[in-house]
């Protein structure tokens, strides 16, 4: 049976910070990262079988440089290494500071009962720990120790969503500017003409030559009885020639994919038009010169690994996404090369390795068993290099590149081969061009029915008639004439392909100024239901409200791609050009830095937040969607309900109205403020003096990690249910200061349903609300059920203490006064005192309602 393993991990964020004031993740140490000892203690490790798979799990209690984890298990035969590729350890996240309170989890599908496995930790100085031996415990189900089951984890594909292999042309000059110039049409009058009336969109995540039929377009809602002759497609607001079959039974046309951080996907819109559509038409290739025949053209071909995100890569707009580790113990990358021309005399390899640890980086290569020779590079650095090789040490089929660190551990960010390429055809199919006044032999298909495209200007294709196939021991393939050189799509009728999604296009018309919303919801479809109720609610208050499908945004603003970018320029838009434009925006849907699904474990980027950088790492920066002047501050107040599922949203709207009906009596129930301790700042003297700031009238209860029972009287106090809860101290993820003070765990415990806080959260990442694989605290108790959060302002990056204190300072100041009635308007509102601190104005993010009731 074939092997599968599957990894899942969750890593939670921190970050090294050498300042007078650290950043408050948990174990902050003033210490250069080269000198701080390497260290790892694990507070639990757990294994568990099934009947069907070994689910192993482990929490650490710090981290020092611990780069990840390799799994292996023990057997007669000895050990074998399970995980494909190393479980990101705090290091990938955090640069050297120590770190507290991660937590791991590896399903292994081929352990059973007898197994018995050792966690190996990597550090930076290239040596490794292993932990003690692991012997699993017998479960009725996975579910009852883990948040899903076997058949969750045995579905997982992470491995072949986290391989990217691409083939490009490399054309010559002149060739590639007549290419180019048709490839970078766009026309968003025209985008916005056709998504404003009712058709289909098609969904193509690779090139190829596709085919939707009839009945698909028919069950996304399209008319198909309407005349074939006025069936129109467009790309980026230009339209595209396709052929439909006989009585509108399909259409066909050529297609090619993305690949962007945020996604795979290209959309084509399919719609009934006001003219006929544009075809595939026929051409006559005639013979243009000589009969010399051209044996090859130039490609490269593109191999990405993407296992590891690592947050403390600040580098702009490039995804965070990366391959294997490469150490001093060595690693071997695969990729597959076909049809080498090896009559040529050389090629080229170019390597890309991102350097993750703070010392010079030197890396050994062997291509196919040779010498290839070294790349070195400077500590946390994209290092590339190019290497002219003898043709001869590629292989047909299967080539392998090892590299060796000497110094220094890097990452894997791409193998980039350029070769020359025979025309032979890879599974039925050849993207090529062709050689100024040369003749090509296509060969390689597996059967008659080939068709050949040019797709010089790929808006508008057209099918070559006039060529003879040829057969030979059932290889068959066609000779092109000599001609003007073209790019050109050869394909046999197997290998058409289905499109990756084909569904409605709703119209829209966000892009007119004819638009009244003081509050735009901006939501996931599954959950425009749960939207129009929330929106209800406001308008039943006299707000003006509109509901927006955040694929209508897409669909206008950035040809239907999932895009950040689109968000903001909608938003943009309706602040200056709707004629009641918004000062509210409530975003209903999770997002997540895993954009693409790279872990294989659901698309959860419903509606994207925008990634950026701050000073010490990237996140998740939902007010930089409205921060229009790229000042730092939000130009309209931003909420989101991280949804994802329906219910979440029917369950954060009730606790909505329920705090806002009983608002006259807010102050009364008083504010609490906990407290960690004094490590590096003296945080329970930021909470008193935040505290002074309130009425005098408002009951104040403080609680101070230092306490006797701290974690008990704590609980007891949110039980309460103040009106408002404040935490000053270092923090992750998933608590405040350590995991007996609060975190998490602890949210089951509150019981203070009938009188929810709005909490506010000084520390740090305990609102990161991007991590695709676990909550976030603050994401916890807005969600849960019995009590917690209506609304939770927290950070999703790393700050520092006396920035937050002069925001705190103005929030409790304008709540003191009381002038300022919503909550999104105080937060925008103290924002505005911080002067260079970027990272606090956009990494701090509301969970909840931007428009609640504070007074």
């Amino acid at each position: 049976m074939k092997k599968i393993i599957v990894a899942v991990f969750t890593v939670v964020l921190s970050l090294l910070v050498n300042s007078s004031v650290p950043a408050q993740n948990i174990g902050s140490v003033n210490e250069n990262s080269k000198t701080q000892k390497s260290s790892i203690k694990y507070n639990f490790i757990n294994a568990f079988y099934d009947g069907r798979g070994v689910y192993l799990q482990w929490q650490t209690e710090y981290e020092t440089k611990n780069v990840g984890f390799f799994l292996y298990r023990i057997s007669d035969s000895g050990k074998e290494l399970v995980n494909p590729s190393l479980i990101a350890g705090s290091y990938l996240q955090v640069g050297g500071e120590r770190s507290t309170g991660k937590n791991y989890g590896f399903y292994d599908a081929d352990g059973d009962f007898n197994s018995q496995y050792i966690i190996e930790s990597l550090n930076t100085e290239n040596s490794r720990i292993n932990s003690s031996l692991i012997t699993p415990e017998y479960v009725g189900d996975l579910s009852e120790v883990t948040n899903n089951s076997s058949d969750f984890y045995a579905k997982v594909k992470s491995q072949s969503r986290s391989k990217i292999e691409q083939n490009n042309l490399n054309l010559p000059k002149d060739l590639r500017l007549e290419y180019e110039s048709n490839q970078s049409l766009t026309d968003t009058e025209m985008q916005r003409a056709v998504v404003a009336q009712a058709g289909v969109k098609i969904g193509v995540k690779k090139e190829g030559f596709y085919r939707v039929s009839r009945a698909e377009l028919q069950a996304a809602g399209f008319d198909v009885s309407v005349n074939s002759n006025m069936w129109q497609l467009f790309l980026k607001g230009v339209e595209q020639s396709i052929i439909v079959g006989g009585s509108g039974d399909y259409i066909e046309f050529y297609g090619k994919g993305l690949d962007t951080a945020e996604s795979d996907t290209s959309f084509y819109y399919l719609i009934a038009g006001s003219e006929n559509g544009k075809r595939i038409n026929p051409i006559t290739l005639r013979s243009i010169g000589g009969r010399v025949l051209a044996k090859n053209y130039n490609q490269t071909f593109v191999y990405k690994e993407r296992t590891i995100y690592s947050s403390s890569i600040l580098n702009g707009e490039t995804e965070n996404w990366f391959g294997r580790v490469v150490t001093t113990g060595g690693t071997t990358a695969t990729f597959n090369l076909n049809a080498v021309d090896f009559d040529s005399s050389e090629s080229v390899l170019k390597l890309n390795l991102q350097s993750v640890t703070f010392d010079p980086h030197q890396v050994n290569l062997l291509l196919n068993g040779q010498e290839l020779g070294q790349v070195i590079g400077n500590p946390r650095q994209l290092i590339s290099k190019e290497f002219k090789v003898p043709t001869q040490m590629l292989r047909e089929g299967t080539n392998t590149l090892k590299l060796t660190a000497v110094t220094g551990i890097s990452v894997l960010e791409s193998i980039r081969t350029s070769f020359s390429r025979r025309y032979t055809a890879q599974q039925n199919q050849l993207s090529f061009y062709t050689q100024n006044f040369k003749t090509a032999n296509l060969d390689g298909f597996s059967s008659a029915n080939i068709r050949v495209f040019d797709l010089t200007y790929s808006n508008n294709p057209t099918i070559i008639t006039n060529l003879n196939v040829q057969s030979n021991s059932g290889n068959y393939g066609v000779t092109l004439p000599s001609h003007r050189c073209r790019v050109m799509f050869a394909v046999e009728d197997s290998a058409i392909l289905s499109a990756a999604s084909v569904t409605p296009n709703n119209a829209s018309n966000l892009s007119t100024p004819a638009h009244n919303a003081n509050l735009v919801i901006i939501s996931h479809k599954n959950f425009l239901t749960q939207a129009e109720n929330w929106a209800n609610y406001r308008r039943s208050q006299g707000v003006s409200v509109e509901v927006v499908d955040v694929e209508d945004v897409y669909d206008e603003y950035s040809f239907g791609v999932l895009s950040s970018l689109a968000i903001r320029n909608f938003l943009q838009y309706a602040k200056n050009s709707w004629q009641t434009p918004p000062k509210y925006v409530l975003l209903i849907g999770d997002s997540s830095y895993d954009s693409r699904d790279y872990y294989g474990i659901g698309n959860f980027n419903l509606v994207p937040t925008k990634l950026v950088d701050t000073i010490y790492s990237e996140t998740g920066s939902d007010d930089s969607l409205a921060d229009f002047n790229n000042d730092g501050l939000a130009e309209i107040a931003v909420g989101r309900i991280p949804a994802r599922n329906a219910q979440v949203v029917t369950d954060a709207l009730a606790k909505v109205t329920n705090f806002e009906s009983s608002i006259s009596q807010s102050m009364t129930r008083g504010a609490l403020f906990a407290s960690d301790l004094p490590n590096g700042y003296d945080f329970d003297a930021v909470n008193r003096r935040l505290a002074n700031l309130l009425p005098a009238a408002t009951p104040k209860v403080f609680v101070n990690r230092g306490m006797a029972n701290s974690q008990t009287v704590l609980i007891n106090e949110l039980n309460k249910g103040k009106f408002l809860v404040n935490y000053a101290g270092h923090g992750n993820l998933a608590v405040w200061a350590s995991t007996d003070f609060f975190g998490k765990s602890n949210v089951p415990q509150l019981t203070n349903a009938g009188n929810l806080s709005v909490f506010t959260m000084l520390s740090c990442l305990n609102g990161y609300f991007i991590e695709p694989q676990e909550d976030s605290l603050s994401e916890l108790l807005l969600k849960t059920n019995n009590g917690g959060a209506v609304a939770a302002w927290s950070s999703s990056g790393l700050t520092t203490a006396d920035v937050q204190e002069i925001m705190a300072t103005r929030f409790y100041s304008q709540i003191g006064a009381g002038n300022i009635t919503r909550l999104g308007d105080l937060i925008n509102d103290a924002k505005t005192v911080i002067g260079g601190g970027r990272d606090v104005k956009l990494s701090w993010t509301l969970l909840g309602d931007p428009m609640l009731k504070m007074k």
